[in-house]
């Protein structure tokens, strides 16, 4: 610890000294930060799970997998919605979701967005290659019967894993998951879940959510407060408004940009579920 103080008062010390402008002192202080505050993780494979479409209303998404850094787990924890912060350089750290952990790798699924600063970092990263990351998280575990997790497109990477996790904890716990995307050529995992759903029966349920298709089985529309209570009605309480005990025994994660995620704690505010009293994860 002491050594990366005395570290960081000679990079300082460097950066003021030298003859640049204000702007690339604190870039350059800001990179180097980074680099101190990160671990060396190395690129081992590239999996594509979604194609992009030709006309770019369908964007590609990718998994990396990664080697632990020197070897050691990160200490990401999957099932309190811990991150990995990936150090982009001339950019800020980025998190990404840990959609995979095992004894020596580690896998981040991503989308690629045109012209991404982070993104198309990691996109442009090679086999063999090295990024520098570190964890990041503090939420506490607030535990209920019933989970509603509400996952935003790729937001599924974080809320599904999630899912898994809250099942395997208690042979009580039951958990429906709405993943809300545009067509149903944006899915992916589904091999991954249909096992999920085959294992826990009907602890488990996926309420699909497609914004641009009707398909039967599906729900057609963007996600509302209707239909998140008509899901969870229809899951779990035979179509019958729940009762006091009922949603006290509830809780709710969304998983998606911050802006869908307020939205979301809105929506539950207004049909009986505020928040953060029913949040899964605070």
């Amino acid at each position: 610890k002491s050594f990366l103080i005395l570290l960081s008062v000679v990079v300082w010390t460097f950066v003021t000294s030298t003859k640049h402008n204000d702007t690339d002192n604190m870039q350059m202080a800001r990179n180097m930060g980074m680099m101190m505050m990160g671990s060396p993780a190395r690129l081992l494979k590239k999996t594509v799970l979604v194609t992009a479409s030709d006309d770019g209303s369908r964007l590609r998404v990718v998994t990396l997998t990664f080697a632990n850094p020197g070897g050691q787990c990160l200490g990401v924890r999957l099932d309190m919605g811990d991150v990995v912060k990936v150090c982009v350089p001339d950019y800020k750290p980025k998190s990404y979701s840990m959609s995979a952990q095992r004894e020596d790798e580690f896998d981040i699924t991503l989308k690629i967005y045109p012209n991404g600063r982070a993104s198309g970092f990691l996109d442009r990263v090679e086999i063999g290659e090295e990024i520098q990351v570190f964890r990041k998280g503090n939420k506490q575990h607030n535990p209920e019967q019933n989970v509603c997790i509400i996952a935003y497109g790729v937001g599924i990477t974080e809320a599904f894993p999630i899912a898994e996790a809250e099942l395997a904890k208690s042979e009580n716990t039951k958990v429906i998951l709405m993943w809300a995307l545009r067509t149903k050529e944006d899915m992916f995992w589904e091999e991954q879940i249909n096992a999920a759903k085959e294992k826990y029966s009907d602890r488990f349920h996926l309420a699909s959510i497609f914004s641009r298709q009707e398909i039967e089985g599906t729900i057609h529309g963007r996600v509302n407060p209707e239909m998140i209570l008509d899901v969870i009605k229809n899951t779990w309480w035979d179509k019958n408004e729940p009762s006091e005990n009922e949603r006290k025994m509830t809780r709710f994660l969304s998983v998606g940009t911050k802006e869908m995620m307020n939205q979301t704690d809105n929506m539950l505010s207004s049909i009986g579920f505020d928040m953060p009293e029913h949040k899964l994860l605070v």
